[in-house]
């Protein structure tokens, strides 16, 4: 009888350890995992990138990188290249920009903001101030209107809830323009990118320090370029099936730099989600899913999803044999969980979704959004595929700023979100 305890005492240790064993060697993977999703980050995140915009040519630089992870991955090109190429018109800020409020010293990126669409100005301007809310002072521009702007006035618009469009169609009915525009905002610089010029420079402003002030220097030259060639990257997994494809997509490009000085690095927005992508395109092919899962990098989406837009007119493959398209835009801290854009247009997969987050705790919550043309899920959704967008919710809120660099992003519930998405290709008959 002794014996036999020793035996089962020696079990239990036996399965307590290999139990134990098992785990650390999980945990090891994952942080292994996440530190290659950490390292895609911070690579497309460095200076050498230029911002994955159209300066120094950042974003065909990241398009080659990513085409040599795919490649290191695993994946297949679709045909001889992981390429699909396209050009657009762009306008871009490459030289140095010199700005003096009062005579001084203003930081483009971090104290003002050049519009995308702004032609080049040179001089020195005096500042005329408005605050479109404020009645009296909408009269007085009114009246400035009517008399007409001098050659060295600049109109400062306070607090504007919509620029350009507005003011412009005022210019136009009055014959008169100054010779630079001016928005303040209070909390914020969002920048963008433009594939045209506007006939008036503009630059937007945080609004305290800009207020009250008498004069503006500025120094500043765009370049507009044309035909600037993008690239799409596409790579696929050969399932043990083949009459379904899964595909995963993400926006790989940002918004480059702004003069010689500042650039944005796109963080959240997009490089965690080029990470996602990356991971989950090494997860599959280390685990041979049952129908192919395409993995498609666009360029062009902070142009206007242009990219995208492209491909759902020139696939490469069926749309049509498409069983589901997850979009992953912004996934750099889902601490309070995870929002599903097309989840109402798409109910069936926003409900498997939730039920499996329900059965294992990925995420907080997940919630439910209609109908939207704010990522590179919606051309295709436009042309009948079922695809959704998700993105992370938490984080510190950098978007579209200098700010949203690899050190800002947590990847909180990073591996969770990448587990739910894997849970979900698994249920897929």
């Amino acid at each position: 009888m002794i014996g036999l305890a020793k035996k089962g005492l020696i079990f239990r240790l036996m399965k307590n350890l290999f139990w134990i064993l098992s785990l650390f060697i999980s945990l090891s993977t994952y942080a292994q995992d996440l530190k290659y999703a950490r390292k895609i980050i911070e690579t497309l995140c460095s200076s050498e990138y230029a911002g994955r915009g159209y300066v120094d040519d950042g974003v065909n630089k990241a398009a080659h990188f990513l085409a040599k992870e795919f490649k290191q991955i695993g994946l297949q090109p679709i045909g001889s290249s992981y390429f699909q190429e396209y050009t657009f018109s762009v306008n871009t800020h490459p030289f140095p920009i010199r700005c003096e409020i009062d005579e001084q010293e203003m930081r483009a990126g971090y104290d003002f903001i050049v519009a995308a669409s702004s032609p080049r100005i040179s001089g020195t301007f005096k500042l005329i101030h408005v605050n479109p809310h404020d009645s009296i002072e909408n009269e007085l521009l009114h009246l400035k209107l009517e008399k007409g702007f001098e050659k060295d006035e600049a109109l400062v618009i306070h607090h504007a809830n919509e620029r350009n469009t507005h003011f412009t169609d005022s210019f136009s009915l009055y014959h008169t323009q100054p010779r630079l525009l001016i928005y303040t905002e209070d909390k914020k610089l969002t920048h963008t990118i433009s594939t045209e010029v506007d006939a008036i420079p503009s630059l937007i402003f945080f609004d305290s320090l800009i207020n009250n002030k008498d004069q503006i220097q500025i120094e500043l030259t765009n370049d507009f370029i044309k035909s600037f060639p993008n690239k799409n990257i596409i790579g696929k997994i050969k399932g043990k099936k083949s009459n379904q494809t899964i595909v995963f997509t993400a926006h790989y490009d940002h918004l480059g730099a702004l003069g010689t000085q500042a650039f944005f690095p796109g963080a959240s927005d997009n490089a965690s989600g080029v990470s996602m992508i990356c991971y989950l395109a090494a997860y599959f092919k280390k685990h041979r899913p049952k129908h192919d899962i395409a993995f498609i990098l666009f360029s062009g989406e902070e142009a206007g999803l242009i990219g995208s837009q492209v491909y759902t007119e020139n696939p490469v493959f069926n749309l049509n044999n498409i069983h589901t398209l997850v979009n992953i835009d912004i996934m750099g801290n889902a601490e309070n969980g995870i929002t599903i854009v097309n989840g109402e247009t798409f109910p069936k997969i926003f409900e498997a979704l939730s039920t499996i987050n329900t059965q294992k705790n990925y995420v907080p919550e997940i919630k439910i959004r209609g109908k939207a043309h704010n990522s590179d899920h919606y051309y295709f959704s436009e042309k009948g595929v079922p695809a959704i967008f998700i993105y992370s919710m938490g984080g510190p809120g950098y978007y579209h700023d200098v700010l949203d660099d690899a050190q800002s992003v947590q990847l909180t519930n990073y591996e969770n979100v990448a587990q739910l998405l894997i849970d979900y290709v698994n249920t897929i008959k």
